[in-house]
C-alpha cells in the first residue's frame, strides 16, 4: 500500500512543479506601417528594466502613437509569468523600441507576432501626426525604476503554497502509515 502512495505524491509533485511550454506561432508578422495602423496600442518607449527571463520590461514611455494615454512609465508583457512559456513570447533588451501591444486583463501584452521592433530611423516616417507625449511625472534620466513585483510575487507565493501543501500531504501520508502500523 506504501509505494502505490508514494508513487502518486511523487507523481503529483513533478506534475506541479513543471509546465511545458505552450506551442504557437505568428502567420505573419505585418510590415511595421501595417502593424501600426492594427495595433490597440502604440507607443516608443525605452526598456529600463526587465524581469521574468527578459520577457516583461519596464518601459520609459517616450511618444503615444495610438491608443490610450499612457502614464510615462509602463509594463509590457512579452510572455506569461513563472515557468509558464510559449513558442511566441517575446524577450527585450534595454534599448529603446516602438511597442504594438493590446491591453489584455489592465495588462499591456506583446508577442513575437506583434510588429514590436527595435527604433531606428526608418520607423520615423510612420510617427502620425496626432503623437503625443505620456501622463504624469517623467523619471529622471539615468534614475532606476522600481519594478513591478505583484506577478513575480504571485508565482513565489503559489510555489510557496504547493510546496506547504506538498509537505501537509507528505505528513498526512506518513501519519496514516504509522497509524496503520501501530493498530496491525
Amino acid at each position: 500500500m506504501r509505494a502505490p502512495i508514494v508513487r502518486l505524491l511523487f507523481t503529483a509533485l513533478v506534475i506541479a512543479g513543471t509546465a511545458a511550454p505552450v506551442g504557437a506561432s505568428c502567420r505573419t508578422i505585418p510590415e511595421p506601417r501595417d502593424a501600426v495602423a492594427m495595433a490597440d496600442v502604440a507607443f516608443v518607449g525605452t526598456v529600463v528594466l526587465l524581469t521574468n527571463g527578459d520577457r516583461w520590461a519596464t518601459v520609459a514611455v517616450e511618444e503615444v502613437w495610438r491608443g490610450p494615454d499612457l502614464p510615462a512609465t509602463v509594463e509590457v508583457r512579452g510572455g506569461p509569468g513563472g515557468n509558464m512559456g510559449s513558442s511566441i513570447d517575446r524577450t527585450y533588451r534595454r534599448t529603446r523600441y516602438l511597442f504594438l501591444v493590446a491591453p489584455v486583463g489592465g495588462q499591456l501584452t506583446d508577442s513575437s507576432c506583434s510588429g514590436t521592433t527595435e527604433w531606428h530611423v526608418g520607423l520615423e516616417p510612420l510617427r502620425p501626426d496626432n503623437a503625443r507625449q505620456p501622463v504624469g511625472p517623467r523619471p529622471e534620466p539615468g534614475a532606476t525604476v522600481a519594478p513591478f513585483i505583484g506577478g513575480e510575487l504571485m508565482v513565489v507565493a503559489a510555489a510557496g503554497l504547493t510546496l506547504l501543501g506538498a509537505v501537509v500531504l507528505f505528513g498526512v501520508v506518513a501519519l496514516i502509515a504509522i497509524r496503520r502500523r501501530r493498530d496491525a
